[in-house]
């Protein structure tokens, strides 16, 4: 009997959370601005959940409530916030976060016309290669987005694996606990 006890108490210590319901946040930068959305493994969307992002530095950029479809936006401030870390908390146990590096967010400013200083050809070469850089870097997120969303995907879902595992688990806990009461009788 100590034993059996002693096995559930290491299986009841080794235990993870189910991740048939496991909370993902897929996040991305579109312009100025970062767009995305929570979902839970198993299927389905948070609605209402509070979202909340933060810069590099820990301070709040912004938050809100997400959408019927789980979904949130927001617009940067001018200056880049370095590393920025979408959490989303549906307050019933369930919080995920998603970050964005610095980097992503280094094509978003230079989108926009820099101001003239100097009618020198010089400056206007650096302006039209600065537009440039910004517009590339604009179409290849928009390209890469829907690899990263389906990445993000395939990393969460619910794998048969996973499920046969958690099969056999329940399978090999019932047999422990028959083959203690076949000895204990």
């Amino acid at each position: 009997m100590k034993r059996l006890a002693a096995a559930l108490l290491i299986a009841a210590a080794t235990a993870t959370p189910a991740a048939a319901h496991k909370l993902r946040v897929f996040a991305t930068v579109e312009g100025g601005s970062v767009r995305g959305y929570a979902f839970f493994v198993g299927g389905g969307r948070p609605e209402g959940s509070a979202w909340a992002a933060k810069g590099g530095a820990g301070e709040l950029i912004a938050s809100g409530a997400t959408d019927a479809e789980g979904r949130f936006a927001f617009a940067l401030a001018d200056a880049a916030p370095g590393d920025v870390t979408v959490t989303v908390d549906t307050h019933e146990g369930h919080v995920a976060s998603a970050t964005l590096s610095a980097r992503r967010f280094s094509g978003t400013a230079a989108v926009a016309a820099p101001e003239p200083d100097a009618a020198t050809e010089t400056s206007a070469a650096a302006r039209d290669d600065a537009r440039l850089a910004g517009l590339v870097a604009a179409a290849v997120q928009r390209e890469i987005e829907p690899l990263l969303e389906r990445l993000e995907a395939m990393d969460a879902r619910l794998r048969y694996t996973d499920m046969l595992s958690g099969v056999f688990l329940i399978i090999g806990l019932a047999g422990i606990g028959l083959w203690a009461r076949r000895r204990r009788s």
